[in-house]
């Protein structure tokens, strides 16, 4: 029935074209790489914490030893905390919360509730301290790691260059509060080159082609320049209107970057939630992160 393909009919079979080898191989290990493209390290220098080193160094030793001073924090053991009688990963959360806000408003848009200040914090712990320094191969693992990271972070609109800055600078600064007598200089290099480290790469990706003019002058949030120059535009906004009797909008106000300076000029506040809340969402958070642990990150 129909029109047999079978070789009993004499036909015959269209030999396949063969492709040069050079066309064929494949190295797997040469796509494991970042494919994305990446800010050039004037950009990324600009935007790293001044308080950071030029060029963080990722090793074994500083990890462990961001890893044991973690523990301590976790576990409420030092003299600081103990007075307190609270969850060590609670008393971190409200403090570094507390000076992020203060030092920069505009975060409040990019954690509005505490579940997500929470969840946010807890993974970027766990991020850093997943790192491994043990060859050559681990490093460039983590630098590829963070790349993928740092391009994912390009998804979400409210993020401001300047917020990772900001965001690092205090997480080292809370711990080393915490630790106490125990926040050595050692302690504080590990977290600035282990942290350093992770966000040189992480900025590369984010930073490409991402950057707004009208921040190029500045690595931190700052409120009152935002107020000198949206009063001038106003003042040339009403010059304008007052002189050819309609209302019209400075070129300027179309930009980018104005819509940027609009959009986190003023924040809004964040609702307030109770202390029993908060202890009981950031627990959850760490059990979940605990669970999470247990099997593979799903990070390139």
């Amino acid at each position: 029935m129909g029109i047999s393909s079978s070789r009993r009919d004499g036909s015959s079979v269209a030999p396949i074209s063969c492709l040069p080898p050079s066309a064929m191989d494949v190295y797997i290990d040469d796509m494991a790489g970042f494919p994305y493209g990446v800010a050039g390290q004037d950009q990324v220098e600009h935007y790293m914490p001044p308080q950071f080193p030029l060029v963080p160094y990722l090793t074994s030793s500083r990890i462990a030893l961001c890893r044991q001073s973690w523990a301590v924090l976790h576990a409420a053991s030092t003299p600081t905390m103990k007075k307190h009688g609270r969850p060590g990963i609670v008393l971190v959360y409200e403090e570094f919360f507390y000076r992020l806000i203060e030092r920069d408003m505009t975060m409040t848009r990019v954690f509005p509730t505490a579940k997500k200040r929470g969840e946010v914090l807890i993974r970027a712990i766990q991020f850093i301290l997943s790192s491994n320094a043990d060859t050559p191969q681990d490093i460039a693992n983590v630098a590829t790691r963070c790349r993928y990271l740092g391009h994912r972070h390009r998804s979400f609109p409210n993020i401001r260059p300047h917020h990772f800055a900001t965001y690092t600078l205090t997480c080292v600064e809370v711990i080393m509060f915490w630790l106490g007598d125990l926040a050595t200089p050692e302690v504080g290099a590990a977290w600035s080159n282990t942290v350093g480290f992770i966000l040189k790469h992480l900025l590369e990706p984010y930073l490409h082609d991402a950057t707004d003019p009208y921040e190029c002058h500045q690595n931190t949030s700052i409120p009152a320049v935002r107020e000198v120059i949206e009063a001038r535009l106003e003042a040339d906004c009403e010059t304008t209107s007052a002189s050819t009797h309609t209302k019209s909008t400075p070129d300027v106000r179309k930009t980018s970057a104005w819509g940027a300076v609009r959009s986190s000029a003023v924040a809004k506040p964040a609702p307030k939630i109770t202390g029993i809340a908060v202890t009981s969402l950031i627990l959850n958070e760490a059990r979940k992160a605990r669970e999470r642990s247990c099997s593979p990150l799903n990070i390139p």
